[in-house]
């Protein structure tokens, strides 16, 4: 009994000597690649911050039309995105005894005139019996008081005339400038006071956009800069405009600064020819591309800056301090190299990019991606992207912004109104970043 443990002892003790080498060496045999990081080159660029606001369209002009005499309203035509043109009436009330009156005033107006013809003529002819001694000097003095007593009686009458034209204006209504009527108030027969508002008309033809600037940017801005506008309608497209005015004074309500911005509209089609019409006050209706109270992205562009700009993923914390992990330039995808911490300064931040004041040349290989756990010397295999600030930040905001040759006429003018190309919202312009100089 005694030698069969022994046999069985010595045997698991030859088996366990045999597969004990065989399977440390399996395990020898599997090594782990190196980690793939994904990095980008360095190099000097030149970017130009942008400040980001919104606002809301505002049209150029914006009036409330009223009459200036009561009055129950015979005439009111227009209608709501009517073109109205300049000078066109746009309501009456009736005039009760205005033109009866009127006609009464012409006609004393021209009483007084005859006597004061008649007056005129009688003191020529005392006057020149008075030159022969035929009259005395009291028939000369009677001749001239009528003449210029006259002469007074004609200036109150004419007076008066001109008194009762302005009230017979006053009981119409006419457009101020060429506009689209926005808002109707009152019907016909309706009875109004002076001052009822009657419409509203808008002038679309250039657009006003005030945005609020904080008190950080506003040292970056001045009058007449030059603005990229992004509708909300149509955001594939951008609008060049200018900085018209800055207010001096901070809205409390904002809590910013308030600037306006002003740009051209564009009308989608051609207006009518109004020379063929025989009615004048046919309705027309301009459909443009900016309506007011429409959603505005604004751009401006603030002084350039030249640097070299890595992103928030390429920077790692530790001990205090920020660092990035630098890789060789014959690392790639299969051949492996150590990536080396280095340690830098940074400067401002632009949208998630930081400047690097100190600590990167130009040319170097920085990890963007896969290096959170990453320990200075560790060797890595490399993955190339070809990134940076513009690419990131202005080509992707821009790159369906239209060149120049897609950008239609801009005139808003009744007359000579160009469209764009169906369907297309207004362009008018490339932006700042790829604006080239003539």
């Amino acid at each position: 009994m005694r030698n069969i443990l022994l046999l069985s002892l010595s045997a698991l003790w030859l088996v366990s000597g045999c597969g004990g080498p065989s399977k440390k060496g399996k395990k020898d045999d599997f090594v782990l690649p190196p980690q793939l990081v994904k990095a980008m080159t360095v190099q000097t660029e030149t970017y130009v911050p942008l400040i980001h606001a919104m606002g809301q369209a505002l049209p150029l002009r914006e009036v409330t039309l009223s009459v200036e005499q009561p009055g129950k309203l015979q005439f009111l035509p227009a209608e709501v995105g009517e073109t109205v043109f300049e000078r066109r009436p746009l309501a009456r009330v009736r005039s009760l005894g205005l033109w009866s009156r009127k006609n009464q005033a012409a006609a004393q107006v021209q009483e007084i005139q005859n006597s004061l013809t008649q007056a005129e003529s009688d003191y020529k002819k005392v006057k020149e019996l008075y030159d022969r001694g035929a009259v005395t000097n009291r028939d000369l003095e009677t001749a001239d008081l009528l003449f210029k007593t006259r002469k007074t009686q004609l200036t109150a009458a004419n007076a008066g005339m001109s008194q009762l034209d302005e009230t017979l204006y006053g009981t119409g209504l006419y457009a101020p400038f060429t506009g689209e009527i926005s808002a109707k108030f009152q019907e016909v027969g309706n009875y109004v006071n002076m001052g009822t508002p009657l419409y509203r008309i808008v002038d679309l033809t250039t657009i006003r956009v005030i945005v609020g600037i904080s008190e950080l940017d506003i040292k970056f801005i001045s009058q007449n800069d030059t603005v990229w506008i992004t509708p909300l309608a149509y955001p594939d497209r951008g609008i060049r405009g200018t900085i018209h005015s800055i207010s001096p004074a901070q809205d409390p309500q904002l809590g910013a600064f308030p600037v306006e911005i002003r740009f051209p509209n564009v009308l989608k089609v051609p207006l009518p020819d109004m020379k063929n019409m025989e009615n004048g006050h046919a309705p027309v209706q301009r459909k443009w591309w900016i309506l007011s109270g429409m959603t505005l992205r604004a751009k401006i562009s603030k002084k350039p800056v030249t640097g070299l700009f890595v992103p928030a993923e390429a920077l790692v914390e530790r001990l205090g301090k920020m660092w990035v992990f630098s890789v060789p330039a014959t690392t790639n995808h299969e051949t492996a190299g150590p990536a080396e911490m280095k340690e830098v300064t940074l400067g401002r931040t632009y949208e998630g990019w930081y400047e690097v004041t100190s600590g990167l040349s130009p040319g170097t290989r920085v990890v963007i991606a896969g290096n959170t756990k990453l320990r200075d010397k560790a060797s890595v295999r490399v993955q190339m992207v070809e990134t940076g600030i513009n690419k990131e930040l202005v080509d992707a905001q821009t790159a369906a912004s239209p060149d120049q040759a897609s950008v239609p006429t801009q005139d808003a003018t009744p007359a000579a109104g160009t469209p764009p190309a169906t369907g297309t919202p207004p362009a008018t312009g490339t932006p700042p970043a790829k604006e080239r100089k003539p």
